[in-house]
C-alpha cells in the first residue's frame, strides 16, 4: 500500500510515466533517468538504489527458497518487508506485537 503523499521516484522508463496522475494525483513522482545520473544531482534523496537493492535481496532470499508458489507471493513479500522492518530485534517479541494489534483481547 502506499499512503497517499508519499513520494515516488523511478528511473525513466515509459511505462511510469504517469505514477503522478494515479488516484487523483495524490503522489509525488520524481524520476532519475539512469543515462545522465544514478542520483538526481539537485537532491541526493532521489535514486533508485535502496529499492533496487533491496529487491535484489528479496528476490535472492525468494530464490533459496523451495516451493515458491505463484499464488502466495504477494504474502512472501509481506514477510520479507516485515522482516526488514524489524531486521536488528527479536522476531518472536515483535511477532507477539503483530498478534496482539491484529486481535485485541
Amino acid at each position: 500500500m502506499i499512503l497517499p503523499g508519499s513520494i515516488i521516484v523511478s528511473d525513466g522508463w515509459r511505462a511510469y510515466a504517469n505514477i503522478s496522475r494515479l488516484e487523483g494525483g495524490v503522489y509525488e513522482h520524481r524520476v532519475v533517468i539512469h543515462q545522465q545520473n544514478f542520483v538526481d544531482p539537485d537532491d541526493d534523496s532521489v535514486h533508485t538504489q535502496t529499492i533496487e537493492s533491496v529487491w535484489m535481496r528479496a528476490k535472492k532470499k525468494l530464490r533459496r527458497q523451495c516451493g515458491t508458489s505463484r499464488d502466495l507471493f504477494e504474502s512472501y513479500l509481506d514477510e520479507f518487508q516485515w522482516r526488514e522492518r524489524i531486521k536488528n530485534r527479536d522476531r518472536f517479541v515483535e511477532f507477539l506485537i503483530c498478534l496482539q494489534e491484529q486481535f485485541v483481547v
